[in-house]
């Protein structure tokens, strides 16, 4: 049997596991006291421990070492995407680039959305469970969703920054692999699938952004969101 991955933010100060992972550890994986476990804390850090007592609402742990210290990656994705009206398709996604190990998915609404409210408290529980299952050392982010205005006021705040978006144009614009510097922080905005509007598309390359293409087929909203920082992952690992 392998040892078991559970999260905890702040393992250094707080020596049990929530209620949720408590739940997992003593009635899923029945845990009893000296079992190894290890623990992410999503910040960079990785330990082993040893189950204490197991209990299904508040299992302690004991014997904390560190046997992982990563710091920040070369580089950092930021999803910024209009989710879809069915959030299955946006929990699917956030899985999927959270296995990846992407920094951060936020959500916004413009002109043709077809969601203007989120509730954010699933993803996270998502992006977690993908944490622990990928391995990671960095958690993903869940970001609340915002209107589009605001979104890009306070992104381009920021100069440093790569910042594109999906196009979808005539004549296409240039594939993603063309458009990026590598080891930057990207911040990839997705529209909905409607489409941004002439207003915000123009409003964009005003403002600098950078409109890349996903190829000669039109793709979902999660299925684009997904295949783009795949490629910038994909980018950097060859």
């Amino acid at each position: 049997m392998s040892i078991p991955v559970f999260y905890e933010p702040n393992p250094l100060s707080n020596s049990y596991l929530n209620e949720e992972e408590s739940i997992h550890a003593h009635r899923v994986l029945r845990l009893k006291a000296d079992d190894p476990i290890f623990i992410l804390n999503g910040k960079g850090q990785k330990y082993q421990a040893r189950i204490e007592v197991s209990h299904s609402k508040k299992t302690s742990f004991k014997q904390l070492i560190e046997i992982e210290n990563s710091s920040s990656p070369a580089y950092s994705v930021h999803l910024w995407i209009a989710p879809t009206k069915q959030m299955e398709r946006m929990e699917w996604m956030v899985e999927k680039c959270a296995e990846l190990g992407i920094q951060s998915i936020g959500f916004f609404h413009s002109r043709y959305s077809e969601r203007k409210e989120l509730k954010t408290h699933r993803l996270e529980k998502i992006a977690i469970s993908a944490l622990k299952q990928s391995k990671n050392l960095f958690i993903t982010q869940i970001q609340p969703i915002l209107p589009f205005k605001q979104l890009i006021q306070e992104l381009d705040k920021n100069t440093k920054d790569q910042k594109l978006f999906a196009y979808i144009s005539n004549p296409p614009s240039e594939g993603l692999a063309k458009c990026i510097q590598l080891n930057q922080s990207y911040h990839i905005l997705i529209g909905p699938e409607g489409d941004f509007s002439v207003e915000e598309s123009s409003g964009l390359l005003a403002k600098k952004w950078i409109p890349f293409s996903l190829g000669k087929t039109i793709l979902r909203t999660e299925t684009a969101g997904l295949v783009a920082t795949h490629s910038i992952h994909f980018l950097h690992e060859v």
